[in-house]
């Protein structure tokens, strides 16, 4: 088995977590493991030098993918292996996250699991945007805003061909089922359970207390254009906090299920509502605990 990682390079206990998993994985046999090459890879702090190649080679001969990072990493590796089948473990570090499925103190136990096939992948399902010929795909969320403009912005909006509404507000977040507990839950959107097939339309800071969140099914297609008095304006379009466009007001966009999937790596006793319940950290009735 062949394990590609990659991980955000910036933090020092990436450095500490990588060779400790190298030290781990050399002692298995028929095991491999690379690391992408990077640009912020600090070379002197890693253990195994021979391993660090580019990206075609961890595409191209990896079975399985590690992330070492928090969520907006575990964001990015998905995003990079999108037109890949190649599933990714989430080894957390850093604050709140909902994608990893280990951290430093369990990811021997889980990488084990992985050698021995004690796992399985759930897929998710991920947006598609395009504006101006450009396409984007998102795990989380798509965020239209105001961009530079100091007042709210009216956004039109239909799904299918039908008028659906006028949203006045700072922006609308079109979120997939991952994305629920991101950026649209700040906003006000639900919780929902990340197998289902969805996108949440969540208002930000609408003019009107009316503008609720709404649920549309993944097979229809939103299209989203702008009122006349944005069309002197350039406007942001923000897929997953990591990638910026700007739009012009005239433009329209259009948002639908992506053709991709991101696969994740999970386990048999992985608990999802358990796993909301500590990271929301509710208390529930204390009696059942």
């Amino acid at each position: 088995m062949v394990f590609g990682i990659l991980g955000n390079f910036n933090k020092e206990e990436f450095y500490e977590i990588f060779n400790d998993l190298c030290l781990f994985l050399s002692d298995k046999n028929n095991v491999d493991f690379y690391l992408l090459e990077n640009q912020n890879l600090d070379h002197g702090k890693i253990l195994f030098k021979k391993s660090v190649v580019d990206f075609d080679f961890i595409k191209n001969n990896s079975d399985v993918i590690i992330s070492i990072g928090g969520d907006g990493t575990i964001i990015s590796t998905l995003r990079k292996l999108i037109e890949t089948n190649l599933p990714v473990l989430g080894l957390h570090i850093g604050g709140l996250g909902f994608l990893a499925e280990c951290n430093k103190d369990s990811y021997k136990d889980r990488v084990n699991d992985i050698i021995e096939k004690k796992y399985y992948v759930e897929n998710r399902m991920l947006i598609e945007v395009e504006s101006d010929s450009k396409k984007f795909h998102s795990i989380n969320e798509v965020v239209v805003n105001r961009g530079k403009l100091g007042r709210t912005i009216k956004i039109n909006v239909s799904i299918d061909n039908k008028y659906v509404n006028t949203y006045e507000s700072d922006g609308l977040i079109f979120s997939t089922p991952t994305g629920s507990t991101a950026y649209s839950l700040s906003a006000g959107g639900p919780i929902v359970s990340p197998e289902l097939e969805l996108i949440i339309i969540t208002p930000i800071c609408p003019h009107t207390l009316s503008m609720r969140p709404l649920i549309v099914p993944s097979n229809e297609e939103i299209c989203i254009s702008f009122d006349k008095d944005s069309k002197d304006y350039l406007l942001s379009l923000n897929i997953d906090g990591q990638i910026q466009e700007m739009v012009e007001g005239d433009s329209k966009v259009i948002i639908k299920k992506s053709q991709y999937v991101s696969k994740i790596i999970k386990f048999t006793n992985h608990d999802y509502y358990k796993t909301l319940r500590s990271k929301m950290n509710w208390k529930g009735n204390l009696r059942f605990k």
